[in-house]
């Protein structure tokens, strides 16, 4: 048994898909089937079975799930730990779903790097596909979280530092009026991006009080990715919502452009994420108190 199949082990649990874990992780289902299997033979159990709606976890599957979790986070703090022992450096490691990672973070990351106060500080970005980014601090596996939304978990504590405006992205070729009305939007063809953790409240509610049922749009694709998303819409196969961050490059390089909606200013919340326990340590500190003073200055 190693880390790495565990790892994928717990992303399938939380996933219930062997193939989407695969696409997103860009390995071949027969590899990520074989990590599986090579679990079930040290354990002696059968781990996971497959329904018509996916995966599903045994019982002994569900036993594995639990302590696997503590295990990662066991391993994930002495990895932290011994780090800091043997090169005297902290390590803080970033969390955040894949918009913020992709297309707004590793500026500030570079921006972290560069400042003097943290040259013994190793800053390690990742992003989150599958996982709550929340859990991923509650379990230990990350120390600093950036997330769109705030679920209001009692270990944690949120700060808000900003927002991103949500916008409706067209070609920039495409025929279609500058601003348009709530009520032109179920004619409109979109393209949806997949809403794994119910991160698009701001547009949901707002189609509500304009009285446009979700149902009635005319959504042509629903795809995993915002990159994806960007690739339909640049090919002309409709118009997409999507965070300004993603698109910031495509809107001032004249690729896309903004479609107005009347009276729709919906943006996502930015709130930077920690464990509550953790907030006044000695590496993490110096981190927190500047990523809050800087808000989103050095954001992509």
């Amino acid at each position: 048994m190693d880390l790495k199949s565990l790892e994928y082990f717990l992303k399938i649990a939380d996933e219930k898909s062997i193939s989407k874990v695969a696409g997103q992780l860009f390995i071949s289902q027969p590899a990520l089937s074989q990590h599986i299997q090579k679990l079930e033979e040290s354990f002696g159990r059968k781990l996971m079975t497959r329904t018509n709606r996916g995966v599903r976890l045994t019982e002994a599957g569900i036993i594995l799930d639990r302590h696997a979790r503590n295990i990662l986070r066991i391993y994930n703090q002495a990895f932290q730990e011994l780090n800091q022992v043997h090169e005297d450096r902290w390590i803080i490691r970033i969390d955040a779903n894949l918009t913020l990672a992709t297309y707004t973070l590793p500026c500030m990351i570079i921006a972290l790097k560069a400042n003097p106060n943290f040259s013994e500080t190793y800053f390690d970005l990742t992003f989150s596909t599958v996982n709550e980014v929340e859990k991923n601090i509650i379990n230990g596996i990350s120390d600093i979280g950036y997330v769109h939304q705030k679920k209001e978990y009692d270990e944690l504590s949120y700060f808000k530092i900003g927002s991103d405006p949500l916008v409706l992205v067209a070609p920039s070729g495409y025929e279609i009026p500058d601003e348009i009305e709530p009520q032109d939007l179920p004619s409109i063809k979109l393209i949806e991006l997949h809403d794994k953790f119910n991160e698009r409240e701001p547009l949901h509610s707002f189609l509500e009080t304009a009285g446009i049922l979700s149902k009635n749009l005319n959504i042509v694709v629903t795809l995993d990715s915002t990159e994806s998303v960007k690739t339909a819409v640049f090919r002309n196969f409709g118009l997409s919502f999507l965070p300004y961050s993603s698109v910031k490059k495509e809107l001032v390089s004249g690729q896309f452009k903004e479609v107005r909606i009347r009276d729709f200013h919906k943006e996502y919340p930015i709130y930077l994420v920690h464990l509550k326990e953790r907030g006044n340590s000695q590496g993490l500190l110096p981190v927190l108190n500047h990523l809050k003073e800087r808000k989103m200055l050095d954001f992509c």
